[in-house]
């Protein structure tokens, strides 16, 4: 039961993020901004921090 609360915690803070990000990407499109200064943006660095964090652990698990 405790696993099936942890993995709904990851997934609603997916959710949550996604969306952040995807309201601060439209912002900007409306704008008039490119895509990529989404991805300068609170939602958009968090993201790219979670992704570098998961790749290093993959690599450091893979590897040790």
């Amino acid at each position: 039961m405790l696993f099936y609360i942890k993995c709904a915690a990851i997934v609603i803070s997916a959710l949550v993020l996604g969306r952040w990000f995807d309201g601060e990407r439209n912002k900007i499109m409306v704008k008039g901004g490119t895509w990529l200064n989404a991805w300068k943006t609170i939602p958009g660095i968090l993201i790219l921090v979670i992704l570098c964090i998961m790749i290093s652990i993959v690599i450091i698990t893979h590897f040790i």
